[in-house]
């Protein structure tokens, strides 16, 4: 997989800051730490995992009374980060795997 932007890197880092696991942030960090290595699908998956508790925040977030208009579209803006993030992970994690032998 090609790098990821700076701004994937920063949303991804961002929800497994707010809801990641210890084992999750640890394999995300060494991998974000050398930023040439190949994208493993392990940690395509945390990313994963991260990125969908993030859009379920973000819309438990714009369905509140609390929020202005403003905030609500620049949330419903990050979410549609998020989901075209989430495709091109998922892309990823199902492309076929070429055989050997």
């Amino acid at each position: 997989m090609s790098v990821l932007s700076p701004t994937a890197l920063r949303f991804i880092a961002s929800a497994l800051e707010h809801g990641g696991e210890p084992r999750q942030k640890v394999a995300w960090h060494a991998w974000a730490g050398e930023p040439d290595q190949p994208l493993t699908a392990y940690v395509a998956q945390v990313a994963l995992h991260a990125l969908s508790g993030l859009a379920l925040r973000l819309e438990d977030r714009i369905a509140s009374d609390t929020i202005d208009a403003a905030e609500a579209a620049e949330m419903e803006n990050d979410l549609g980060y998020i989901v075209g993030l989430e495709e091109v992970l998922l892309a990823y994690l199902n492309k076929p795997v070429p055989a050997y032998g």
